[in-house]
């Protein structure tokens, strides 16, 4: 395949099952944040009904869990709102070489190396430009799987994002 183009637009609420999948692989999700927060919150108030007063620091870990979650959800719900990019349909064209997007913040061709490392959940690729830049890719974008598949390849020439436990 020469080249393979994609159309495909995010709504805030596909941003954020993308940002919540990125948050699982790198590190820890909502999920994970509110299983740990029910953990505490259940161990705090037996640990003090047993004399013990380190039980508070367990509830006020469940606290800084949930607060710490929705937190993170409000700021990167502004921030898909603040991001130009989002407001019209996206078309990115995949070559061996480069990559090309196509938005309402502009038009881009760059090179595979441009981006310095990669990462694939089951529902999306993302591709990471230095520290904060990130482009969030459905595969359900993709015509056939054949395409899906020589995109994959194109991109596993990239280092991958480590993924720490979920």
């Amino acid at each position: 395949m020469s080249a393979i183009t994609i159309t495909y637009s995010l709504s805030e609420d596909a941003f954020m099952r993308a940002a919540r999948a990125l948050w699982s692989y790198r590190g820890i999700g909502d999920r994970g944040n509110w299983l740990l927060a029910i953990a505490a919150a259940a161990v705090g108030p037996v640990l003090l009904l047993n004399g013990f007063g380190t039980g508070w620091l367990f509830i006020a870990t469940a606290v800084i869990f949930l607060a710490l979650t929705a937190l993170r959800n409000v700021l990167w719900r502004r921030a898909y709102r603040k991001m130009v990019k989002y407001t019209a349909p996206i078309t990115a064209t995949f070559t061996a070489d480069t990559v090309e997007t196509r938005s309402a913040e502009g038009h881009s061709t760059l090179p595979w190396t441009s981006f310095g490392q990669y990462a694939e959940t089951p529902v999306f690729y993302f591709l990471f430009m230095g520290r904060r830049g990130l482009s969030i890719i459905p595969k359900s974008a993709f015509a056939t799987d054949e395409e899906l598949e020589q995109t994959r390849i194109w991109m596993t020439q990239l280092p991958r994002k480590k993924m720490r436990w979920t």
